[in-house]
């Protein structure tokens, strides 16, 4: 073999290496962005786009239950957010076209006429777990921060103008003062509509520089909605569990849903552990009943 084709075929080689390791490149930059993209990324959330929009008639749900439904869309909304995005990137008001989808979706499920509805609703009163905070927060301070002082004279703000400005922008209410210990207290915020409360703590400590603020969370575990956007809609899971729960539930009962884009209720079925005949719903749930008019 002469020169001049030796040397024609280090060029090919050469060329071919080099788109090789162009495409490498742009692959693993695109695997990056996806990465990006779905969590932390600046942009629009995937769960934002392309939202069922059909309309539920939720009359029938008094206004307290209403409120009870609106709390759980508002849970699993975020749930939803957190698998795409850092919740420095959230903001505290949870997007509402997200709320109102899951909200309609749960209502399409309870309004159902599946004989599994009152077993999930009437029986066990199945909710979201609570996790996350979508209520409640408290500020920690030293018993002698001066921004308390016009608390402990009875008044009904702070000496903080931009704690107060926070406490007015997202309607607050200041509950009550809890103490802690010796030297720390705790000043409990409670929201009157859902919001996200992770993202509001980061308000106060990075527009205020509130170092210490604690979530009011459960203890250990319990019963929980699960819902998933899919191709043509929403799949849910209802979850009766038991067992030892202090940590994480060893038992459990699911119930299966699906919700189409237009609003129409699938059941999938159901299955799980027998549930013990003494697991019934708690004292905080048989206060505000999942009974809907007729």
């Amino acid at each position: 073999m002469n020169s001049k084709n030796i040397l024609s075929i280090i060029k090919s080689s050469m060329l071919i290496l080099l788109v090789m390791l162009t495409v490498v490149d742009t692959a693993d930059a695109q695997k990056r962005k996806n990465r990006k993209g779905k969590r932390g990324g600046g942009g629009e959330p995937t769960i934002l786009k392309d939202l069922p929009t059909f309309f539920v008639n939720d009359n029938v749900l008094p206004k307290y239950l209403k409120l009870v439904y609106k709390r759980d869309a508002t849970r699993l909304a975020l749930r939803l957010l957190n698998k795409e995005q850092r919740v420095s990137k959230q903001t505290v008001k949870v997007p509402e076209e997200l709320v109102e989808a899951i909200y309609s979706a749960l209502v399409a499920v309870r309004v159902s006429d599946f004989g599994a509805i009152d077993t999930i609703a009437k029986k066990y009163n199945v909710r979201s777990f609570p996790v996350p905070n979508v209520e409640n927060v408290i500020l920690v301070f030293e018993h002698d921060a001066p921004w308390v002082e016009p608390l402990k004279q009875r008044q009904d703000t702070t000496a903080s103008v931009t704690i107060n400005s926070i406490i007015r922008k997202y309607n607050l209410v200041m509950t009550k003062m809890i103490y802690l210990d010796e030297e720390r207290a705790g000043l409990v915020l409670k929201s009157r509509e859902p919001l996200n409360m992770p993202a509001l703590m980061m308000k106060f400590f990075t527009e205020e520089g509130v170092g210490s603020i604690e979530e009011i969370l459960p203890y250990g575990d319990g019963n929980d909605i699960v819902i998933e956007r899919t191709n043509t809609g929403w799949d849910l899971k209802y979850s009766v569990r038991f067992g030892n729960c202090v940590h994480q539930c060893q038992k459990y009962h699911d119930w299966s849903f699906s919700v189409s884009e237009e609003g129409e209720v699938t059941y999938n079925g159901s299955g799980g552990q027998t549930i013990p005949p003494w697991i019934k719903q708690d004292s905080r749930q048989a206060k505000f009943p999942d009974v809907i008019k007729k």
